[in-house]
């Protein structure tokens, strides 16, 4: 059986969250949802974690063209911290949520739908962009993390 390293990747947003995981060996990032993002955001996240044995969360964080932080990222940072204390409880300490530079991963959402030939009223709905762009964020993460074990 292999050993599961499922991650879990967020792209915060005001509005909707969207939510990617990995394949049990951490490898390939795939889309799963998008959630609103309500009181009962938190609760929603610990639960996938809980069911998929997530090991690790990856936060998208909208860092501006120059490296700093805006509205956004602050926003996203201050999320990060209310699920690490939110997972602090379930996991007894053990997860970790890892903040990271999301710069123009909506951008490569929009263009990857195009160029998989997504009809622009399925382009248009909120939702599937967030999940895109969760999963770009997420694949980010994953792929750097190979790269540095080489």
């Amino acid at each position: 059986m292999l050993e599961n390293k499922r991650v879990l990747g967020i792209d915060f947003g005001l509005k909707r969250v969207g939510i990617a995981m990995s394949d049990p060996m951490g490898i390939i990032a795939q889309g799963i949802d998008t959630l609103p993002n309500d009181a009962s955001l938190l609760n929603r996240i610990a639960d996938i974690v809980k069911k998929m044995s997530i090991v690790k969360i990856v936060v998208g964080k909208p860092l501006k063209l120059s490296g700093q932080e805006g509205d956004s990222a602050i926003a996203a940072a201050k999320f990060a911290q209310k699920l690490r204390d939110k997972l602090f409880q379930v996991s007894g300490g053990k997860m970790e949520v890892v903040e990271w530079d999301e710069r123009f991963t909506t951008t490569i959402a929009q263009r990857t739908q195009i160029e998989l030939g997504v009809k622009k009223k399925e382009r248009q709905k909120k939702g599937n962009l967030d999940r895109m762009a969760s999963q770009i964020i997420l694949q980010s993460y994953l792929d750097s993390q190979k790269r540095e074990m080489k």
